[in-house]
């Protein structure tokens, strides 16, 4: 009777440590994703870019685009001027002379099933978005004033967005005083959706557990 004794509390305990197991391994997964994600931080590093003249880097949005002759930077890009608060030295990261254009590129990893891609900008002065070559901004928008964050938003077509790696590109132009470019890039990701758990398993234990009971008492 013994042996019977413990091989129903040897199937207790696993059936207990399974549930435990698989309510932690839904608990990961719940955590893995969630519906919307900043892809590219305002501040972010390691892009390529390139201070032309206004109007010059035709073709710089490409994602073919040879860009081995750009430098490497930081966000922000710009200029020191007293009168803003993002054209401080907090903020600027990366020298871009003013009365001039910034061609900037960075690739970005999208999961499959993202979908509605944002551009975020703060510029001075004027602003032109690229997703993976497609212009996403209607062209060059301008703004007057000091730049301040999201003072534009731009949305991607999905149909533009690959599952893999993707380019976002940014013409930046100034017109004097202070220059400044960041951008923020967010997606939704598919989400995970959590299992129920299964409304099974407590019954299962709760009769293992009985017969573990009965036939310790029947044992004794």
């Amino acid at each position: 009777m013994k042996t019977g004794f413990n091989s129903i509390k040897r199937i207790f305990i696993l059936s207990i440590v399974s549930i435990f197991l698989l309510a932690a391994t839904m608990s990961i997964t719940a955590v893995a994703e969630s519906d919307n994600m900043v892809i590219i931080p305002y501040g972010d590093s390691e892009y390529r870019y390139m201070v032309v003249d206004q109007g010059e880097g035709t073709g710089f949005e490409l994602t073919d685009f040879d860009d081995s002759n750009f430098l490497t930077g930081d966000a922000g890009f710009g200029s020191i001027y007293s009168g803003c608060l993002l054209t401080s030295s907090d903020y600027v990261s990366t020298e871009w002379a003013l009365n001039s254009d910034i061609l900037v590129r960075k690739e970005f990893y999208l999961p499959a099933g993202a979908s509605n891609l944002k551009v975020f900008v703060a510029i001075d002065n004027d602003v032109q978005v690229f997703v993976n070559g497609v212009d996403i901004s209607g062209g060059l928008q301008v703004h007057e004033g000091c730049p301040s964050w999201n003072s534009f938003e731009f949305q991607a077509d999905d149909d533009l967005l690959n599952a893999g790696t993707n380019l976002i590109a940014v013409r930046g132009r100034d017109r004097g005083v202070a220059s400044f470019l960041d951008i923020k890039v967010t997606a939704d990701t598919p989400h995970q959706e959590i299992p129920e758990f299964p409304t099974i398993a407590l019954p299962i234990a709760a009769i293992i557990g009985l017969a573990f009971f009965f036939q310790r008492k029947k044992d004794e």
